[in-house]
């Protein structure tokens, strides 16, 4: 039985600080629901990448829902794609908004997606392509996590109920071993998971993928998330 495990933790390059997370039962959980899909998105070999990195130096976490649901743009890293440049057209709206409460947090202002795209590209507002930033951000503490670990390819949200379980037993785990973090929960999906957090600080608002009304105190581009955490991470990525 060590032997399966070992397996397991070795061909997924799983840090030794999960270890004792990733128990048999565990693995044969994952098993059942890997046996279970077809056609999903990210690649096999990608699917634990977020275990690659040392949970004690983790600062923040960052809870998403799901893995892109288009084929070949997953990571394994929640939102990150392998796009080297703000400019390419397929920086989807959630990054674009992402990019402006950056913007927003150092400079004081809401650009719009022209401006920010204009400012970056002459150096002016000075960030690390998307390609780059999501490995500075998990360089310096930040757990990438999506409540899903896989999609079924085209279908977002079709994969949440299988690692609904799995997800919870994280949760607890990493509060367990890491008891200094702060949980950033955009959408309400994410917040679904707001029960399992007991001690950790928490910041809230709307998913980046619907922002846009100011008004709204809980607008994405309202929010705090990088405002409130600047002191533990340079959001730009220089």
């Amino acid at each position: 039985m060590n032997l399966e495990k070992n397996k397991f933790l070795e061909d997924n390059k799983i840090h030794d600080s999960y270890h004792e997370f990733f128990t048999l039962e565990i693995i044969q959980e994952i098993e059942k629901i890997m046996k279970s899909i077809t056609n999903y998105t990210p690649t096999k070999k990608d699917i634990f990448k977020v275990f690659r990195s040392d949970l004690n130096k983790v600062k923040i976490v960052l809870l998403a829902m799901d893995p892109y649901p288009q084929k070949g743009v997953a990571t394994g890293l929640a939102f990150e794609v392998e796009k080297n440049s703000w400019m390419d057209k397929e920086v989807n709206t959630s990054l674009k908004n992402i990019m402006k409460l950056i913007y927003k947090t150092y400079v004081g202002e809401v650009p719009t997606i022209d401006m920010l795209r204009d400012k970056i590209n002459n150096k002016v507002f000075d960030v690390l392509p998307p390609n780059e930033l999501f490995k500075s951000w998990e360089s310096q503490g930040v757990l990438l996590l999506n409540t899903a670990l896989t999609v079924e390819i085209g279908n977002s949200g079709s994969h949440i109920k299988l690692w609904k379980n799995f997800t919870e037993k994280l949760m607890g785990f990493i509060e367990e071993k890491n008891s200094n973090l702060i949980f950033l929960l955009w959408g309400a999906k994410a917040l679904k998971y707001k029960k399992y957090i007991k001690k950790s600080q928490i910041i809230e608002h709307n998913h980046p993928a619907i922002c846009g009304n100011l008004k709204n105190p809980k607008d994405f581009l309202n929010g705090e998330s990088f405002e409130n955490t600047r002191d533990l991470i340079q959001w730009t990525g220089r």
